[in-house]
């Protein structure tokens, strides 16, 4: 006679199984892409000086005691040096602001079309350095896919929402399935040698989501609360911090390159758990009678 509580935590297991598995398959490609877009992202700076030249990124040398114009003396020399300024909306600092530059941003609209335009101007004696249209860049491009999925906003940011809340549902989950009987957890998420195909698989799976998985809590987390409407998203001042973990886990450099790697972890686990469901299908068919294989797909 069976045992009952084996069967109930078979049972269990079986629906966490399938709540893991349907969330990805419905959720897993919004996930890989977002996690690819803000991997590239955090490759801002590298991006930016091969699609704008090292002039607009590097600063000229200046005297020790050379004093940095203010905000009115910025924006006046922008205005002269580019006509195509149709207003100037706002400055920032060097170094400061997600167009990491030596030199200093102003940036507003334009006179003959839409767009946001930027000028980088030497932060001390107003040379022009670069001027652009950040609409036109292909960073542009990676940022309107993180921050909507190139839809429009009114779409774009509920789905957000959703799906950090779907990514922490999902890792929750793949927790709850992975964990039990896991007496070494090293050589539980790591690959070993000689293994091939599902197997090899599987650990792929389990390295990234198990080395990986604070940091992508972190990440679905902040990305959900920064993707929420300004009403719901509580105090303004909590935004700068929350954006501060949400794209370097606020550990500064350190923390950008394991927030690349959990953003290109997403379209791994996606694509390692596609291709493990897609090679368990044919046994499953084959068995129509089975209960289930309680293991980890």
């Amino acid at each position: 006679m069976a045992d009952p509580r084996v069967s109930t935590r078979a049972g269990r297991r079986r629906a966490w199984l399938a709540l893991h598995r349907w969330l990805a398959l419905l959720f897993g490609l919004p996930l890989a892409l977002l996690g690819a877009s803000g991997a590239m992202l955090e490759l801002r700076g590298p991006i930016l000086r091969w699609e704008l030249g090292a002039a607009a990124l590097s600063a000229k040398p200046h005297a020790a005691s050379a004093t940095a114009l203010d905000d009115a003396a910025l924006r006046e020399r922008a205005r002269r040096a580019y006509p195509r300024f149709a207003r100037v909306l706002g400055s920032a600092a060097p170094r400061q602001g997600f167009l990491t530059s030596d030199n200093a941003l102003v940036f507003g609209t334009l006179v003959d079309r839409p767009g946001t335009a930027v000028a980088m101007l030497d932060p001390y004696d107003g040379e022009p350095r670069a001027f652009f249209v950040f609409d036109d860049l292909w960073l542009a491009k990676g940022v309107a896919l993180h921050r909507s999925l190139l839809l429009p906003p009114a779409v774009g940011s509920p789905l957000l929402v959703l799906c950090g809340g779907v990514l922490c549902l999902s890792l929750l989950s793949g927790l709850y399935l992975w964990w039990p009987g896991r007496r070494n957890w090293w050589a539980a998420a790591s690959l070993r040698r000689g293994s091939r195909g599902t197997r090899r698989l599987r650990e792929w799976h389990n390295l990234c989501a198990a080395w990986l998985y604070l940091p992508l809590l972190l990440i679905a987390l902040t990305g959900a609360w920064l993707a929420l409407p300004p009403g719901l998203a509580g105090a303004a001042p909590a935004k700068p911090l929350l954006s501060a973990l949400h794209g370097r886990l606020g550990l500064g450099i350190a923390g950008m390159a394991v927030a690349f790697l959990a953003g290109l972890a997403l379209p791994v686990l996606y694509l390692t758990g596609l291709l493990l469901w897609w090679r368990r299908r044919p046994a499953r068919q084959a068995l129509p009678s089975t209960q289930g294989n309680p293991s980890h797909d």
